[in-house]
């Protein structure tokens, strides 16, 4: 069997450091080189400093055959990841003409000058090839060096994905004859990571090669297998008698495959079932309405999205009779079926969906904790609600509920409720 190429990905800046900028670069990059079959073994982030970078490469070049590095290719003081890599890799820095008339191009487009520190964006390492920047300014580049590649990006999130699409990622199934490394993710929603490893715990007396790791997130569990193999044809086959294992005691709760979003496969079911739905929101503050809005050609089910915050906002818009709030309080079934009846009546759609909730971290009781959840569902045929108890954590809650919510819609649209 052949061994996979061991990766190292290495992310450079302070505010990454300092926790100003979520590294969202390095989880792009480690997908995408999971997807070629390469084992990425580090991620390594430090700052924008000369002596901390060269420690990395250095370190990068003795344990790994495969090298990707983003940030600090601007055009600012600052910037100083060009410099180092250059004289790590024993190069000079050279005028490169056909860069700089990219960036006159750029700029052109944009209907601006090319200023003295753009220019000095063309200047290039010597031995590096480079790699074109549509979609900004800074060149990208990769070295070679002892069998080991090294490519070099910009930090800005859509110049380095574009340069990972266009130039990294063909270059490397060019060199890469065989994948030997494969991952098959399914999401879960609905369920705890307890619970639902009881349910798959035998998995691994079934499929001993295939490992299996939970990822917790606040809209619930990703499970992901991840493969070795002599070919991609022998992982492909061992990640779906895995996967059918899993559906199979997992059941209702896992909503898809891959990177899939719970709001797609709703608005999937919402296409195929022709119906309409309107949402009627208190603690999400609107997070369902925009996650239903989030899938192209929304406008086709989704009617109206209401954000009746207060007790009087849910009477005057929705309907909620005030008996209802004041006998069984707006946290409650009674005021969360009231609101999916109202927003259903008033925007005349299939389907009312609506939450009501204690987000926190204040204006919980000891008869209705902070984290206390309703959904609320209505339809021609019938109304209801469901309960949940969610954590203490303000935003947790609400990625939660709106989860929840879709979750509930989800599951009756397949008939499970």
């Amino acid at each position: 069997m052949n061994e996979t190429i061991r990766a190292e990905i290495i992310s450079i800046g302070y505010e990454l450091l300092t926790g100003m900028t979520v590294n969202t670069n390095a989880a792009y990059i480690g997908e995408k080189l999971t997807e070629l079959g390469y084992e990425v073994c580090w991620i390594s982030t430090v700052g924008d400093d000369d002596t901390e970078i060269m420690h990395a490469l250095k370190q990068a070049c003795d344990r790994a055959c495969l090298v990707v590095l983003t940030g600090g290719l601007g055009p600012t003081h600052d910037d100083i990841t060009k410099e180092v890599v250059s004289r790590f890799f024993e190069s000079k820095i050279i005028f490169h003409p056909d860069v700089l008339a990219q960036i006159r191009k750029r700029f052109r487009m944009w209907g601006r000058t090319v200023s003295e520190t753009n220019r000095q964006q063309a200047m290039v390492p010597e031995k590096a090839e480079i790699l074109e920047n549509t979609v900004g300014t800074a060149p990208g580049f990769l070295f070679e060096k002892e069998s080991r590649l090294f490519f070099v990006l910009p930090g800005i999130p859509t110049e380095m994905r574009e340069m990972m699409e266009i130039s990294v990622i063909p270059r490397l199934l060019k060199r890469k004859k065989e994948i030997v490394l494969r991952s098959k993710l399914l999401p879960t929603t609905g369920i705890s990571e307890s619970e639902l490893y009881d349910r798959v715990r035998d998995f691994l007396v079934h499929f001993p090669n295939v490992k299996l790791a939970f990822l917790p997130q606040a809209t619930g569990v990703v499970m992901r297998l991840t493969v070795k193999a002599a070919s991609a044809v022998q992982c492909d086959e061992m990640l779906e008698k895995g996967a059918a294992f899993l559906k199979k005691k997992a059941g209702r709760f896992i909503f898809g495959e891959g990177n899939t979003s719970l709001e797609k496969v709703v608005a999937d079911l919402l296409f195929k079932n022709k119906c309409t739905v309107s949402v009627a929101e208190s603690c999400t503050g609107g997070l369902v309405s925009h996650k239903l809005t989030n899938v192209p050609g929304s406008s086709h089910y989704f009617n109206r999205g209401i954000v009746a915050y207060s007790n009087q906002a849910k009477m005057d818009i929705l309907g909620v009779p005030e008996n209802v709030i004041r006998d069984f309080g707006a946290v409650s079934s009674e005021s969360a079926v009231a609101m999916a009846e109202g927003v259903r009546r008033i925007s005349r759609t299939d389907i009312g969906l609506s939450v009501t909730g204690i987000a926190g971290p204040s204006g919980g009781t000891p008869e209705k904790p902070v984290g206390l959840v309703f959904i609320g569902y209505s339809d021609k045929a019938r109304s209801f609600s469901e309960r949940h108890q969610f954590s203490q954590e303000r935003l947790w809650n609400k990625k939660r509920s709106s989860a929840a919510a879709l979750d509930l819609l989800r599951r009756v649209l397949l008939g499970y409720v």
